[in-house]
């Protein structure tokens, strides 16, 4: 990830030095962007109460109750000291994937929420795309192309308009990894509506095997 900046005249939040014929000023750099990008995701996807904030049947938190909870509560506090409404509003904004959202002081995750999670999100129906690619393991292809492609511990599985992207993601958990090509509308006929998670993220809570199309190594 990049550092991220603000501008000193304008005051939008950018990933360059310079900006609007200016130094802009270093707001958060990439080590601390990752970081509390990770915690974000982990709070606003599995685990609010574990920094005791409240959240919402929509997924909704109060912006300035995830800063004192992650400042208060959090296992590691010590290294989050700097966090404040600012950098959370910044890295929303700037995040790469859009998977944050925000709303009168509000933040939610767009996509990603466990199971345990009493969630519910009306997320628009996608009824246009055409292919959509899923990264995974070798190892776990065999029972993918046997039982499908399902969504375990979180509510729906993760499709990407992108094949870099999916294996990109894929890579995380190790190993040598594949990418399977999706056939959005072989979704459809089986019943399973694709849904629109952020800009390049669909979202569906199936993926029967007849609907791989193909697979190959990334």
């Amino acid at each position: 990830m990049k550092n991220i900046y603000k501008c000193v005249v304008c005051g939008k939040y950018v990933e360059d030095e310079l900006h609007c014929g200016k130094e802009a000023i270093l707001l958060m750099d990439s080590g601390k962007r990752l970081r509390l990008s990770k915690l974000l995701s982990f709070i606003l996807r599995h685990s609010p109460q574990s920094i005791k904030v409240e959240m919402d049947n929509e997924g909704w938190v109060n912006i300035d109750d995830i800063v004192y909870g992650i400042r208060n509560f959090w296992g590691n506090r010590e290294h989050y000291w700097w966090v404040t409404e600012e950098h959370i509003i910044a890295l929303v904004v700037l995040d790469p994937k859009g998977r944050f959202e925000l709303k009168n002081n509000m933040v939610r995750a767009r996509y990603g929420h466990n199971i345990s999670l009493n969630i519910k999100i009306k997320y628009e129906e996608d009824k246009h795309v055409k292919t959509l690619y899923h990264g995974t393991s070798s190892e776990r292809l065999k029972y993918i192309l046997k039982e499908g492609i399902k969504p375990t511990r979180r509510k729906y599985v993760h499709l990407t308009l992108d094949p870099n992207e999916a294996c990109e993601t894929a890579r995380k958990h190790g190993g040598v990894v594949v990418i399977l090509k999706v056939n959005a509308e072989c979704l459809r006929k089986s019943g399973y509506k694709v849904f629109i998670g952020s800009h390049h993220i669909r979202l569906v809570k199936y993926v029967p095997p007849e609907c791989v199309d193909n697979v190959s190594e990334c």
